[in-house]
């Protein structure tokens, strides 16, 4: 598994996921990212459980996706997106 995604949430904790492609397709890859940034709540199936995020609780979320190239990346999110940042201390 090449991805995963950190919730940082507003209390100050923290919850990492690993997880597999979602599908195929690329086209398919990005509605499906479309419609989790429409939602009000990340539902995620784990390990047999699903757990349900309001995204209220949600301070802001990282993913990395080593196996995705960054032009592929980049051509996903919004057109509003900020491209090629680098976080400065």
């Amino acid at each position: 598994m090449d991805r995963i995604l950190t919730l940082h949430f507003i209390d100050g904790t923290k919850l990492s996921l690993e997880f597999p492609r979602q599908a195929e397709l690329r086209a398919a890859r990005q509605l499906k990212f479309s419609e989790i940034l429409a939602s009000k709540q990340l539902i995620v199936e784990c390990e047999g459980a699903v757990l349900m995020v309001p995204v209220t609780s949600i301070k802001y979320a990282s993913v990395s996706m080593a196996d995705v190239p960054q032009k592929e990346i980049a051509s996903s999110l919004p057109r509003t997106a900020l491209l090629g940042a680098r976080i400065r201390s």
